[in-house]
């Protein structure tokens, strides 16, 4: 039985009826509906469950995100649903569901081979950031003829910033005249990561001259960076009063984003939003960023859409790393998330401190600061 839905309308009087009947297509419609719209959550799960129960791989993927969402929103007591949450997801993955492979190779908690095998099958399924994952994941594992296989992939697939992290590698490596070769494209267009890794390897061949040029383009451009978009982080808290919402919430920042990057994936960007708002709603009053905010786990209703935009600051205290996101945050900022490696992120902080991660219109990128 053919069934549709659209969102924010209710269902189709029959589609319960074919749930109820049997039908699976029903039942995932039915709770795919429910969970995106305003309906119970508890139902979504029950009709999801059934239908991932009876075999369907895109309710597996579903209901895993069901749990992620409340992994993330319970924290730090949300280890048994983020554990549900994989396992549905490894599911969906092992029934053939692409977006779940994707998704399990981003997954914390895994072993790094498990972790390779998902992000290979993604990659067989068309997802080029997946290659850009193998390389750090091959270069952590200290696999280098692997990690450069997956950079060159990569980059040849669009993913020009990845020249930064292969410089990287060749410069260690000694292949210098190479690594130079790899980021001067990136630093020319104006990179400011570029820029600070061209003048490394320029002062390594022994051009110290010309290093110093790109470094002071790299400090220059740096600062520009700061001036026009994180200027107000530096700020005092009442600065942010002006904000119409403004609550800092102590959460597992990556599986957070993890998330937001899932429902990214599905180009669900209204669903990815509407859990910021959800995040920034569990306070009935607007908070500073003086104040730390627990989230309760309780429902939160629905946006209307006709709200203010807000801040959330959402920070990881174990992981040492802070999200700013705007409850509007726009798509291209969202599909951004993907291009994220939160292990590696983790590992090569600015400062080895904590970090902040702030969107920059202005460059379409998400920038990394220390504190």
């Amino acid at each position: 039985m053919a069934v549709s839905t659209t969102l924010w309308e209710e269902p189709d009087p029959l589609l319960e009826l074919a749930a109820e009947a049997g039908d699976v297509g029903a039942m995932k419609a039915l709770g795919t509906h429910l969970y995106e719209s305003r309906g119970s959550r508890e139902l979504a799960e029950r009709w999801l469950l059934a239908a991932a129960e009876a075999g369907d791989p895109e309710a597996m993927y579903r209901l895993s995100g069901i749990y992620q969402d409340r992994a993330v929103s319970s924290y730090p007591n949300g280890a048994s649903e983020m554990a549900r949450a994989s396992d549905w997801c490894r599911r969906a993955a092992q029934a053939g569901w692409p977006e779940a492979a994707s998704a399990m190779g981003g997954k914390s908690g895994i072993s790094d081979d498990e972790r390779e095998f998902w992000l290979r099958r993604a990659v067989e399924s068309g997802d080029v950031r997946a290659m850009a994952s193998l390389a750090s994941l091959a270069e952590r594992r200290e696999r280098p003829d692997d990690a450069e296989h997956w950079y060159r992939m990569a980059i040849a697939h669009g993913m020009s910033s990845l020249r930064i992290g292969f410089s990287c590698l060749l410069m260690l490596q000694g292949r210098l005249s190479e690594a130079e070769e790899c980021v001067r494209s990136e630093a020319e267009a104006g990179s400011i990561g570029g820029a600070g890794q061209l003048a490394a390897v320029l002062q390594k061949l022994g051009r110290p001259q010309e290093a110093a040029v790109w470094r002071k383009r790299y400090e220059d451009w740096l600062l520009q960076e700061r001036e026009s978009s994180g200027r107000w982080l530096d700020r005092a808290a009442p600065e942010l009063a002006t904000v119409a919402v403004t609550a800092l919430v102590t959460t597992a920042v990556v599986p957070f984003i993890q998330a937001l990057v899932s429902k990214a994936a599905e180009e669900a960007y209204g669903q990815a939003r509407g859990l910021v708002r959800r995040m920034l709603r569990r306070n009935e009053q607007p908070t500073l960023a003086a104040e730390t905010v627990e989230p309760t786990g309780e429902p939160v209703g629905e946006s209307t859409g006709d709200e203010e935009p807000g801040l959330l600051i959402a920070d990881d205290a174990e992981a040492g790393i802070t999200l700013f996101v705007w409850s509007n945050a726009s798509d291209e900022a969202l599909r951004a998330l993907s291009s994220l490696d939160m292990d590696e992120l983790t590992v090569r902080r600015p400062d080895q401190g904590r970090v902040r991660l702030v969107w920059h219109p202005g460059t379409s990128k998400w920038h990394i600061r220390g504190e």
